[in-house]
């Protein structure tokens, strides 16, 4: 980054764990981040984000059950890897934490996460001191246009979620740049 050192607010930023990615004049860091609270809610979901987008790229994309297109548009842009299984929470497919720099309020830095609750993707901002609703809104207007500037460019993985209401396993990734998620019988 070119710019000044962001100034951090609403939360804490540890380290960079990819390549930063500049686009509507914010750069999102891939990042090592700590939210302030305790109790947070997902926000900015990307079903309700789609608002004049293609039908053509919503057929990839398949909001609200768009965790594995999400994760797969991720690893490409960032080089994310899959979280285990095991180090995710309950009910998620992924959990990625990333770094806002806002050149235009004088490169502020806001740490923010997307992650999905059962296959439907969402931003998650700190939940004392949080950011300003505009803020986060264009945080978010601006996250969901890079993930879907490019929707078929894709990167390849499996990975699986324990679906603990229905007490199945539900696997899901990116196949040939095909999005899926499916139920796996345990027989």
């Amino acid at each position: 980054m070119t710019d000044a050192s962001p100034t951090i607010r609403h939360g804490q930023f540890h380290d960079v764990i990819g390549p930063p990615i500049r686009f509507n004049d914010i750069t999102f860091i891939p990042a090592v981040v700590t939210l302030n609270g305790m109790g947070f809610d997902s926000v900015y979901e990307l079903a309700d984000c789609v608002a004049g987008v293609p039908a053509a790229t919503l057929t990839i994309v398949r909001p609200g059950n768009d965790a594995s297109w999400v994760l797969g548009r991720l690893m490409h842009l960032f080089h994310v890897q899959p979280i285990p299984v095991d180090d995710r929470q309950e009910k998620t497919c992924h959990c990625e934490s990333f770094l806002a720099v806002l050149h235009q309020f004088g490169n502020m830095g806001i740490p923010f996460e997307c992650s999905d609750y059962y296959g439907k993707t969402g931003l998650t901002f700190s939940s004392e001191d949080p950011p300003d609703d505009a803020v986060q809104a264009l945080i978010a207007d601006a996250f969901w246009k890079l993930l879907l500037s490019d929707p078929a460019d894709l990167t390849d993985y499996e990975s699986t979620m324990y679906h603990s209401g229905a007490g199945v396993t539900i696997r899901f990734g990116v196949e040939d740049g095909e999005p899926f998620m499916q139920e796996e019988s345990d027989e």
